[in-house]
């Protein structure tokens, strides 16, 4: 009986490491639109993936932020009402291999965005900001590298993006690039307000599954480079009701 009762205090325990659920807030992040999280964030995403891994819940609010990278076993979830805002500034995104991205991972596993919420850009103002750098000589015209995606997943496997409302992204809205096991799913694709705005982005990646997608893009709704293996496309349509 004492051998049951450790075995199942055991699995108690692992589970609960497994489920492990902290708030944003506890990090010090703030939802008030103008306090730059970027450090909050990526501290509690480095303890968190510490502890092998859990969810990070981000209530109601604007969480404004530059790059953070997402580690393997860490689950960002936005509960309805909450708002991850990407900064107008180019230098709050860090450069990864001559690309940028709001949120970035590279060889991670079982990572997930999931929930109700939002990840915005604020194409006008990181546009203005760009096209005052250039005009000080600052940034050179044809410095389309530094255009960030909203979302950047390179060599990782079992990714998860569900739920999530998509708006405003620049070159990208989403990328991903040699992933294994990617499944987009429930997704409002918006991003409309930069010039040639790519909805979704894949490159060689592999046992990918999207489902009821509605992606609204200035550029192309999803596009291709390479092989792609995609082995479920369900639901998933443009405006004008056109298939991806």
């Amino acid at each position: 009986m004492k051998r049951i009762a450790y075995l199942g205090l055991f699995f108690l325990m692992a589970a609960n490491v497994q489920a492990a659920e902290y708030n944003a807030s506890l990090f010090g992040c703030k939802s008030d639109g103008v306090t730059n999280n970027t450090s909050s964030i990526q501290y509690a995403i480095d303890f968190i993936s510490g502890k092998g891994g859990g969810t990070l819940h981000f209530y109601v609010g604007r969480y404004l932020t530059g790059s953070f990278e997402l580690k393997s076993n860490v689950t960002i979830e936005l509960h309805e009402g909450a708002v991850i805002l990407a900064s107008p500034n180019v230098y709050d995104y860090l450069n990864y291999s001559g690309s940028r991205a709001l949120i970035y991972a590279n060889g991670q596993s079982n990572i997930k965005i999931q929930g109700k919420g939002v990840i915005q850009g604020q194409v006008p103002l990181f546009t203005a900001n760009m096209e005052n750098l250039t005009s000080k000589g600052i940034v050179r015209k044809d410095s389309q590298h530094l255009l960030p995606d909203l979302i950047r997943i390179e060599n990782s496997e079992q990714v998860t993006v569900d739920g999530i409302m998509l708006l405003n992204g620049l070159e990208n809205v989403q990328s991903y690039i040699g992933c294994r096991q990617l499944s987009l799913s429930n997704q409002i694709i918006k991003s409309n307000a930069y010039g040639s705005s790519t909805g979704i982005f894949l490159s060689a990646c592999s046992a990918v599954e999207l489902r009821s997608l509605y992606v609204d893009a200035s550029g192309k709704p999803l596009r291709e480079e390479g092989k792609n293996e995609i082995r479920l496309q369900e639901n998933c349509v443009t405006p004008n009701g056109k298939k991806l």
